[in-house]
């Protein structure tokens, strides 16, 4: 019965240590359909709306690549009669600089704003 105890804490522990690291992931999913989008194909109407979109994933993922870096810890332990768990869960703030997904969200932003200006959509 000890045994079934402890492997059912270890499970418990991973469980909740994979719950918690993907409630702390920022990777927008959004992100990664805007930057497949051809822009070139795109109306007048339809490429105002993608800049929008464009801008508007910025920021959501300029704020969450605030803490970037995930740390997840797990311990167990036994004493005696008795097995111990532990899980922890820690945000670094990065040092400067963008993450891929930003720099390439911008890149594609700048093209979508030439492409608006080469249509008259955006003035120099």
């Amino acid at each position: 019965m000890k045994i079934q105890f402890k492997t059912l804490h270890l499970l418990l522990a991973v469980l909740f240590a994979v719950l918690l690291t993907g409630c702390m992931s920022g990777a927008s999913s959004d992100a990664a359909y805007l930057l497949e989008q051809d822009h070139l194909k795109m109306t007048d109407s339809e490429l105002i709306t993608y800049e929008q979109e464009l801008s508007d994933e910025l920021v959501n993922s300029s704020r969450s690549s605030d803490n970037r870096d995930v740390g997840v810890g797990i311990g167990v332990g036994s004493w005696g009669g008795n097995v111990g768990f532990g899980v922890h869960a820690d945000k670094w703030f990065g040092g400067g600089g963008d993450s891929g997904m930003i720099r390439d969200l911008k890149n594609k932003r700048d093209e979508v704003r030439q492409e608006m200006r080469n249509r008259g959509l955006l003035a120099e």
